[in-house]
């Protein structure tokens, strides 16, 4: 599944290519009208002279001359992809498809739609058209890798982790399948699992390939990855193609662990790299998938995985501060409420003192002189309450 970095597929100037998935087995279909085939190879020209404009206007004329013929919509759909132009090349992919249907001799339209709508990051809608390809042509299901990064950028683990052991059967000296693997099998069971379970892979001889392998296996560090990039003074391609795989395995390696924000800078790093070298990115109409092109729809992915894990921790934040302060304005109101209890209380008691018992002296006895003194007051009150 090695990921396609610069000197890919070109698209022939003098005929229609439906590559397969072996591209030595590419079937060339002529274009059936003169006029459209003369326009698309002005269109090739005018990309060789660096005119986008005019090659985007000759492939609009291509197309016009006969709408009806699916081979236009197709050519155009490959030579846009050359150009980025993704969201295009799905659309005519869609309309020849609309044409051909499920025909076996144009399955590959699928697989290249396929590419087509992976890179625009519908990843949902590229598997779709991966699982078509496939019906039609079973005999490439194990070579299919595409689909197996497809669903572990999904989140597809468990699918994902079935079909790169599958693909293993058939590439087994690529390192990148391994890595690819530990990512799903950590996602599931844990990095320890991932550690037993890797993949065994030899032959593998692009630095800094080895010492990653190492690292997946818990046996290097990651300055021994970045001793393996800076070995033998690489020249400047090199360099970047050695800078390129480092970052990015080293950002898959800190997915596997959980640590997302960690993997979306090292990924982004490795996307910058392909962003500023020439044919990292695009340029592979056929069905084919290039580094960049990866690189940028697994930043998008992480991306939305760290906006969702920040919104839920966000969401929880509020509600824990929130019942927290529930108690202590609850337990503020309480306190109040006693508080005012008692100060009316006391306010009533001070309008309103309680009379004190009066004291009925029995008939026929004296008071002394001190109850004298006590009753006064008592039956003077006594005295105004009857009249």
């Amino acid at each position: 599944m090695t990921l396609v970095l610069p000197g890919g597929l070109l698209v022939s100037a003098q005929n229609l290519q439906l590559p397969s998935q072996s591209q030595e087995q590419t079937q060339i279909i002529a274009f059936p009208k003169v006029e459209q085939e003369e326009l698309f190879h002005q269109a090739i020209e005018a990309l060789e002279a660096n005119n986008r404009t005019a090659m985007i206007q000759l492939m609009d004329r291509a197309v016009a001359a006969d709408v009806t013929n699916h081979f236009a919509y197709i050519k155009r759909a490959q030579l846009c992809d050359l150009i980025g132009k993704n969201d295009q090349a799905a659309r005519d992919y869609t309309t020849a498809l609309g044409y051909v249907g499920h025909d076996a001799a144009y399955a590959d339209v699928f697989q290249m739609r396929g590419c087509a709508n992976f890179k625009l990051g519908d990843l949902q809608g590229a598997v779709s058209d991966w699982v078509n390809f496939i019906g039609i042509k079973p005999d490439k299901e194990a070579s299919h890798w595409q689909i197996c990064v497809a669903h572990a950028l999904l989140g597809s683990y468990e699918e994902a982790r079935k079909k790169f052991e599958w693909h293993w059967t058939v590439n087994a000296e690529d390192m990148e399948v391994a890595f690819w693997h530990y990512l799903c099998v950590a996602r599931i069971e844990g990095v320890e699992s991932a550690r037993k379970n890797l993949i065994n892979v030899t032959g593998e001889e692009r630095v800094p390939m080895m010492e990653i392998y190492q690292l997946y296996k818990g046996q290097a560090s990651e300055a021994d990855v970045w001793l393996a990039v800076e070995e033998g003074d690489p020249k400047n391609d090199e360099r970047k193609q050695r800078e390129f795989f480092a970052n990015y395995y080293l950002g898959m390696y800190k997915q596997a662990a959980g640590k997302l924000e960690f993997a979306d800078e090292l990924i982004g790093k490795a996307l910058e790299i392909a962003k500023d070298n020439k044919d990292y990115i695009g340029d592979s109409p056929g069905g084919q998938l290039r580094a960049g092109d990866i690189a940028r729809v697994h930043s998008q992915q992480l991306q939305l995985q760290l906006a969702d894990q920040r919104a839920w921790e966000e969401a929880q934040i509020p509600r824990s501060n929130f019942g927290e302060k529930m108690v202590y304005v609850g337990a503020g109101i309480g306190l109040v409420v006693l508080i005012g209890l008692g100060l009316a209380v006391q306010r009533r008691k001070r309008h309103n003192p309680s009379p004190e018992p009066v004291v009925k002296a029995k008939p026929g006895k004296n008071l002394s002189v001190a109850h004298k003194e006590t009753a006064e007051p008592f039956t003077e009150l006594a005295g105004k309450s009857s009249t």
